[in-house]
């Protein structure tokens, strides 16, 4: 057998987005290939397009992303569900997939009897299917429930029943997509600790899509963010979470900064509408004599940037550059815009822009820039990356304002390379008449070009792992030992010392000191939070150290990883509360035996005392 359990190559699914219902029964009825002049009558959508996997047997990979990102289109592939467009699909094993609530068990059968005709189905005899059914009940915990119709369950219910019964035959190969979100952190765990299991007594190999990230680096030995249909980062957990995380929480900030904007300006009502957070900028290529292009320019990748911040980026002809659910994409409507079909090449992805006998001859695209920067945007500018190659025809980029296009500029001919277009601000929505005469004067169009070779790898962006407001930091994290010298390695049962070093920029008031302690797993050991109160001093300025000092370390032996923060109040949900500098997990250090008896690793409440002090 084979040492990959699945393996894909160059996979790519689309999806037919019809203009009108009768477009797709005529398509359902293999009409509409006999009709040619009925070229345009559906735009096409990647869902998936590109993507090469090899997932060894007995590896748990996880994978993340956001909502839309193709994640169960993946694991439907995968699975055999849906038929790949393109490319090919090699799964080796017997496989089991619980992919959504409410397919695979009736309805109106009990619990019992779905576990009996799902065991059938997979071959067990009676007598088998006896064995196991005591197992199932026992693990589901659904004992009161077992005889009463799945219809009467709840989504947790149904979880426990789907999983038992799908992981107790040993699968050499389990796929789960958010099932398990529906159950209790409890039975999420027991979960867990079976897929691990099944790995290493079966040499089962486990796909595992969930938004619970603590859940998934427990698990998981390798993690894989997936966006637009497309990996953009895998490997270790710990590495790829921080990444992805760093990715949510800026996108999130930036709702939010928008958000208080319009709660300061007594305009709470319909806070998170998108025209309310973000500014959209709509572009176009244009040929230079105002007719479609008789020479095809090629355009591989678009961004948008204030000075050296990256707002957003379109690699164009990749899956979903097309896609209006995202902040930035490409118009491509068939018989109006002049883009071409998502190509792929030894030089990337790409789209040309011709004569595709659109109706307005342009290729258009947006971009959308998060209201909250607007003050940065006219402090700092604005401008656009195009990365091209043009052929023949001149042409041009402009910027829509208000009721005209702006020109910006040409892109030159030749070989692939980046132009660099400087956008006027007035251009923003949000700028209002007496900002602008506010300024000393607007940006005027401005042009550079980089020359661009096809081999130049995409810039690698760097795992972001301290974030905050700013008005303060912390300047250094240092641990001592019993012996009063600096260490990372600990014994139980010895005193140890924890200094934080910070500077606050501006007066803070009744500022928070936390410190949380993490297993290696991902779980959350102990937290050490001291408030303003506890140390006497409601506001802080300048250089300082909050110091947190064990008498008696009760932690287990074991290996831990910390964060440090000062957040701007208490938390007092589940949600962490505004943070003006967090170092996020970045501090490593070891608990060792000593002379006491060994402690398990577990939760606990370590008591400590902290103090604070001015800096030096």
């Amino acid at each position: 057998m084979s040492e990959l359990a699945i393996e894909l190559q160059n996979v790519g699914k689309m999806y037919k987005l019809y203009r009108r219902p009768i477009d797709k029964v005529l398509d359902a009825f293999g009409i509409n290939r006999w009709l040619v002049w009925r070229k345009d009558y559906y735009q096409g959508f990647w869902a998936l397009r590109h993507l090469d996997l090899q997932i060894p047997q007995g590896e748990r990979l996880g994978i993340i992303g956001r909502n839309g990102a193709g994640k169960s289109t993946l694991l439907k592939v995968i699975t055999g569900n849906i038929v790949p467009t393109e490319g090919i699909v090699q799964v080796n094993g017997r496989m089991q997939a619980l992919l959504e609530l409410g397919t695979g068990f009736h309805p109106e059968f009990t619990g019992l009897q779905n576990i009996r005709a799902s065991l059938a189905y997979q071959g067990l005899s009676p007598t088998q299917i006896h064995e196991k059914e005591e197992d199932i009940i026992d693990f589901a915990e659904l004992e009161e429930f077992i005889d009463q119709p799945v219809k009467t369950y709840s989504a947790g219910m149904y979880a426990r029943l789907a999983f038992s019964t799908a992981t107790v035959i040993e699968p050499e190969v389990l796929i789960i997509d958010e099932v398990l979100g529906a159950g209790d952190a409890y039975f999420a765990g027991k979960c867990v600790e079976r897929m691990k299991k099944l790995t290493e007594d079966a040499g089962a190999t486990v796909l595992f899509v969930s938004h619970d990230l603590g859940s998934m680096q427990r698990l998981c030995n390798r993690v894989m963010w997936l966006d637009r249909g497309c990996i953009v980062q895998q490997g270790d957990p710990l590495g790829v979470m921080k990444a992805y995380t760093a990715m949510v929480r800026k996108e999130e900030a930036l709702r939010l900064r928008a958000r208080d904007l319009k709660v300061l300006k007594q305009q709470a009502v319909l806070l998170d509408r998108h025209e309310d957070i973000y500014d959209k900028l709509l572009f176009h290529f244009v040929s230079a004599n105002g007719m479609a292009p008789q020479e095809c320019a090629r355009v591989f990748r678009l961004r948008l940037l204030v000075a050296e911040e990256e707002i957003g980026a379109i690699n164009v002809g990749s899956p979903m550059d097309n896609s209006p659910e995202h902040l930035h994409y490409v118009m491509d409507t068939p018989r109006y815009m002049d883009w071409g079909p998502p190509q792929h090449g030894n030089a990337g992805t790409y789209r040309e822009y011709g004569d595709f006998k659109g109706k307005y001859q342009h290729a258009p695209f947006e971009f959308a820039v998060p209201k909250a920067l607007g003050a940065q945007v006219r402090q700092r500018g604005l401008r656009l990356e195009v990365e091209a190659e043009v052929v023949g025809d001149k042409i041009a980029l402009e910027v829509y304002n208000r009721h005209t296009y702006v020109h910006l500029g040409c892109l030159p001919a030749g070989t692939r390379r980046v132009t660099i277009f400087q956008v006027p601000v007035d251009v923003l929505g949000s700028v209002t008449h007496d900002e602008l005469c506010a300024l000393d004067a607007l940006p005027t169009p401005d042009v550079r070009t980089v020359a661009v070779t096809p081999s130049m790898p995409p810039t690698a962006q760097e795992v972001i792992s301290e974030y905050g407001s700013g008005e303060a930091k912390i300047t250094a994290v240092r641990m001592f030992d019993a012996l009063d010298q600096e260490s990372r390695v600990f014994e139980i049962g010895q005193p140890l010392k924890v200094v934080f070093e910070f500077e606050a920029y501006q007066i803070l008031h009744n500022p928070v000191f936390v410190l949380c302690v993490y297993l290696t797993d991902g779980q959350c050991f102990t937290q050490w939070v001291a408030t303003s109160e506890q140390l006497g001093q409601p506001e802080v300025r300048g250089k300082g150290q909050v110091i947190f000092t064990v008498e008696n370390l009760v932690m287990g032996k074991a290996s831990y990883i910390a964060s440090a923060a000062i957040f701007k109040y208490l938390m007092h949900d589940s949600h962490e509360a505004e943070s003006y500098h967090v170092l996020d997990r970045c501090i490593h250090f070891q608990i060792i035996q000593g002379d006491v008896d060994v402690i398990e690793r577990g939760l606990c409440l370590q008591p400590f005392e902290v103090s604070l002090e001015d800096g030096q």
